[in-house]
């Protein structure tokens, strides 16, 4: 599975990349607040760990209903409303924008090896069963020991999930990186376009 570090990256680009979105212009959470934000949600479906973990098995509950395209949808729906009706941005793009902030997550581990069975996850849960996982990975794949909270913390916390984090850490930096450098060159070439954070 990837780790914090990648997800959050990817939902910073989706915070970067939502003002494109139709009805877009101004995002519907702004400045390094919207940012955070949106890294946090990138990371929302792996709070089943935390659910798990206050239960004593961390693992029970990771990669089932929280990951899927169903979850997404309804937290986009609920988060649209919700920010519709407290501060009157726009139903739809709000949805569109913190759904897909989400789905960045799913993504993200589709692309993300795992080899032990079953291998992926049921994304289109209830409507399949079936297990989904790309043909081609891009992130390693780290054991954590999901049994106890104690095998919780010390398989987070070993050696080789270090190394794969800084993999992860070199990864997001080139990406978030080159994103930032395109938009640069797009604003210079443009200049009555506006960079937000």
């Amino acid at each position: 599975m990837a780790l914090p570090i990648a997800h959050a990256a990817a939902g910073y680009l989706v915070h970067r990349a939502e003002r494109r979105l139709p009805g877009g212009g101004r995002p519907p959470i702004g400045g390094w607040q919207g940012a955070v934000v949106f890294m946090l949600i990138g990371n929302l479906p792996d709070l089943d760990f935390l659910v798990g973990f206050l239960i004593g098995r961390p693992g029970m509950l990771h990669r089932g209903s929280s990951h899927t395209v169903l979850a997404a949808l309804i937290f986009g729906v609920a988060a649209g409303a919700f920010v519709h009706w407290r501060w009157r941005e726009r139903f739809g793009h709000v949805a569109l924008a913190f759904g897909a902030a989400y789905l960045s997550h799913l993504l993200l581990d589709y692309v993300t090896i795992d080899t032990r069975p079953p291998a992926g996850a049921q994304f289109l849960w209830p409507i399949s069963s079936m297990y989904f996982l790309a043909p081609v990975t891009i992130f390693n794949e780290i054991y954590i020991d999901g049994q106890t909270r104690a095998g919780f913390l010390r398989t987070v916390l070993a050696w080789p999930t270090v190394v794969v984090l800084a993999r992860e850490i070199v990864i997001a930096t080139v990406v978030v990186g080159t994103w930032h450098v395109v938009e640069s060159w797009r604003a210079r070439s443009n200049p009555g376009r506006l960079l937000a954070f």
